[in-house]
């Protein structure tokens, strides 16, 4: 399947059985944490998150847990050691990244190192009602982090969230923790969260993307070429996005920095 970001070619290889497709939109009978919001028709929205306070310490307190991960598989990494050479350490050990990331993929909300409630209002502003970082779902509250290190496949398949029910519903938080650039940021098809499901092909179950499987349902193949974007949050922004919306699948292409981000989950109160 070939794809084009930031008008670059780019093809992905995705295995899998494919999934019978459906003539219709799954957002149309699910809520639409996007709906009424001037940035509902992309499905996303960069915007100023929180206080410049606020934003130092949820970053540096997020990248020293990394550094904790890197010290529980046996790394010596001192206190301020910058985050975004985590690759430099991992190299292609895809063991020991593996055993790093079963650290850092789920954090309960209070390990956050700002009030989740400040979030939470915050995300509460940006799309104008009340929600929380609740899954209604399973009753899960958490956070994980993703590192994905510079021309590795550390990256999810392009997929969309509300493929897996458990995840319908809500709104996605990507935020910047280290690393995350016009080349490494999360990918996105904007206004895909409104396509219907006819419009692209999809795997049943989890997918083999670039010889790793995946748990989550992928993209196979697209009628019309796709075109994703880079929304590249700056420092002190925060990027939110629908979960309907096509996202992924793309290469960290920094020459020299593993791209770090904060991923949460919120939901309608």
């Amino acid at each position: 399947m070939k794809a084009r970001i930031q008008q670059q070619q780019v093809e992905y290889n995705v295995e899998g059985e494919s999934q019978p497709a459906e003539d219709r939109v799954l957002l149309a009978s699910d809520v639409d944490l996007t709906a009424g919001q001037p940035w509902s028709a992309a499905g996303y929205t960069v915007a100023p998150f929180l206080t410049p306070a606020e934003t130092a310490a949820l970053r540096a307190g997020l990248a020293e847990k990394v550094r904790e991960a890197l010290r529980k598989v046996g790394h010596h990494v001192p206190v301020g050691w910058p985050v975004e050479q985590y690759h430099t350490l991992i190299g292609d050990n895809q063991e020991q990244h593996l055993a790093v990331v079963n650290f850092t993929k789920e954090y309960s909300l209070e390990e956050l190192p700002v009030p989740v409630a400040r979030v939470e209002q915050r995300v509460s502003a940006l799309c104008g009602r009340a929600v929380r970082a609740l899954n209604p779902h399973n009753g899960q509250r958490a956070f994980h982090l993703r590192l994905a290190r510079p021309g590795r496949t550390d990256n999810n398949p392009l997929h969309r969230d509300a493929w897996l029910d458990r995840l319908r519903d809500g709104l996605n938080l990507y935020f910047p923790v280290a690393g995350s650039t016009e080349h490494s940021s999360l990918t996105l098809v904007p206004g895909s969260h409104r396509w219907p499901e006819s419009r692209t092909e999809r795997t049943a179950g989890g997918a083999v993307y670039n010889g790793a499987r995946y748990s989550v349902p992928a993209l196979k193949a697209s009628a019309e070429p796709l075109e994703l974007v880079r929304p590249n949050p700056a420092a002190e922004e925060v990027l939110l996005f629908s979960p309907y919306l096509l996202h992924g699948g793309a290469l960290n292409l920094n020459a020299d920095a593993t791209r770090i981000s904060l991923e949460m989950r919120f939901w309608a109160e």
